[in-house]
């Protein structure tokens, strides 16, 4: 974008989508342009994302032209942070580029850390993670800051999650699972970085409940992908679920599926619903 660009596509009408997976919603637009400057999309999401003063969401995600794969997803939280991947907006982004014509039914993305593929069919939208190695996952884990010692485990799906089993994720209260959430992420004694914070219980071998903390939206949120995607494989490799796994959100029903194979993790899919909620435009009154 050229010096002084910024303020000019502020006084336009400027075309967004809002989408949602299982709740986890998301405002989309198109930058393979390059209207918006890239130094510049941190604090777009950031006001973008207010619920009050905007349209509100939990992140903002801009495509963006890409030489090795069908387009490139830049995603910034909605504290205007940018996130490496994530999951359930990827699979939003994955359904806006193809029914936008920008890549096929089956596509190849570029997110921050790497390459993914897409599979669109309808509403329903399948990302596929890269092959994780089984010793990325760190099992049982003590953590003493909270009341009484506990165990958790640690994992980088694209973004870095903890996974705490718990009981019964419905007994948990919003502020129980905000304070404890809070805690964790903002431990960088532990996590430099923060982390995401996704409290599970085993429904059977099949069928996992969760909730998520995330780090950049600052808040439990209906759902979260990577984390859904992130808890299903680590209770597997503690022997308590097989693929298979139905993760049930606040917000709907994800399925992760994945092959364990030596030392590896093959074949992470994530796959859910997307609903394309609204289709419109940013008004140049919003920027005053």
């Amino acid at each position: 974008m050229n010096p002084g660009n910024s303020i000019e596509i502020m006084k336009r009408c400027i075309p967004f989508a809002k989408m949602h997976g299982c709740g986890n919603d998301f405002l989309i637009m198109d930058n393979r342009q390059e209207e918006w400057e890239g130094k510049e999309l941190g604090a777009i999401a950031r006001r973008l994302c207010n619920r009050e003063t905007a349209l509100g969401a939990d992140g903002c995600m801009w495509v963006e032209k890409s030489d090795v794969a069908d387009f490139s997803m830049r995603y910034f939280n909605a504290d205007g942070s940018e996130g490496e991947m994530c999951g359930n907006g990827a699979r939003c982004i994955a359904r806006y580029a193809f029914e936008k014509g920008i890549a096929p039914a089956a596509m190849r993305f570029a997110a921050k850390d790497g390459l993914y593929h897409s599979l669109v069919e309808g509403r329903w939208v399948d990302v596929y993670f890269p092959a994780m190695d089984r010793a990325d996952f760190f099992l049982n884990r003590r953590y003493e800051a909270m009341d009484g010692a506990r165990q958790y485990h640690f994992a980088v799906v694209g973004v870095p999650h903890t996974v705490w089993f718990v009981a019964d994720t419905e007994e948990m209260s919003d502020e129980q699972v905000s304070a404890w959430g809070k805690a964790i992420r903002y431990d960088h004694s532990i996590f430099p970085d923060g982390v995401n914070v996704n409290f599970v219980q085993i429904a059977d071998e099949n069928k996992l409940k969760i909730r998520t903390y995330e780090r950049g939206v600052e808040r439990e949120t209906l759902a979260c992908g990577s984390g859904a995607t992130a808890s299903a494989i680590t209770s597997s490799l503690l022997g308590l679920v097989a693929s298979p796994v139905t993760v049930l959100t606040r917000g709907g029903e994800l399925r992760v599926s994945f092959r364990l194979e030596n030392n590896l993790v093959r074949d992470i899919v994530l796959g859910g619903p997307t609903r394309w909620v609204a289709s419109g435009y940013l008004l140049p009154e919003m920027w005053m």
